[in-house]
Order: structure tokens, then C-alpha cells, then sequence
């Protein structure tokens, strides 16, 4: 049994539910053939937050609890009204994009501004101590 990664509450159980159910209609979601009996189990879990993080408890492992939570975050910013756009990403630009996202415990969006922020502060920087014109440093 995995120890708990995170504490799902009443208000965002509904979401959660629904997220673990269209992650389960992927049957390599889980490793070593989980996923079948993991569907089944859910299926037996009455509503409610504590039930369900006790089939998390059992059922999820770290990546999956990192997934949820992301998943729960970003789906409760939506609802705050936080100003969103929809890109298509190339499957790379996504598998880079998820596996920084994991790293840094964070939603893709986050990674995207982090690192593009993070970016921009290193080449303003540059700017003002290089002359990109004359091809020196600045005096």
C-alpha cells in the first residue's frame, strides 16, 4: 500500500473521481496489470472523499498522486476564472513538458512559465552587460 501523497477533500472529490475514471480506460495507466482490478474496486466506492482516498491509498503510486493533484489544481484554477488558452502540442513538446512537470511538482502551464520566465531573466541579463551590436561586453 502506497503512503497517502495527498489528502482529496469533499469539494474536489467529484473531480477526482472522474479523473481516476478516464485515467482507467487506459489499461497501462497502472503498472503490472492493475488496471482491471483497480476499475473494479472503484467501481465498489461509494461517494464521498474519504473513501476515495482510500482506494487511492491502495491503488495509486507516487506518479499517480502527483498526476491527481496537478490534474485537481489546475482544474480548480479554471474554476477560479484564471484567464486560459488551449495550444496543440507535438507529443515531444508534451513528453518534455510532462517530465519537467513531474520533476518540479508542478501543472505543464507552470513548467511553461517558470521556465520561459526563467529564460527572459537570463537574457535580459545578458542584454545589459553584452553589446550584441558592437560584440562586446558593455562598459
Amino acid at each position: 500500500m502506497a503512503r497517502q501523497k495527498y489528502n482529496i477533500t469533499n469539494h474536489d472529490h467529484w473531480f477526482a473521481r472522474r479523473w481516476i475514471e478516464r485515467k482507467l480506460e487506459n489499461p497501462t495507466w497502472l503498472p503490472d496489470n492493475r488496471t482491471y482490478p483497480a476499475k473494479h474496486a472503484l467501481s465498489r466506492v461509494r461517494d464521498g472523499a474519504k473513501e476515495l482516498n482510500k482506494w487511492c491509498e491502495i491503488w495509486l503510486k507516487k506518479t499517480q498522486w502527483t498526476q491527481m493533484k496537478n490534474a485537481i489544481r489546475a482544474a480548480r484554477k479554471r474554476s477560479r476564472g484564471v484567464d486560459t488558452k488551449t495550444i496543440t502540442l507535438t507529443q515531444n513538446a508534451w513528453f518534455i513538458l510532462d517530465y519537467h512537470a513531474q520533476q518540479e511538482n508542478c501543472t505543464l502551464s507552470e513548467v511553461i512559465e517558470r521556465k520561459l520566465m526563467h529564460g527572459v531573466a537570463i537574457q535580459s541579463t545578458l542584454d545589459m552587460t553584452y553589446d550584441h551590436d558592437a560584440n562586446k561586453p558593455n562598459s
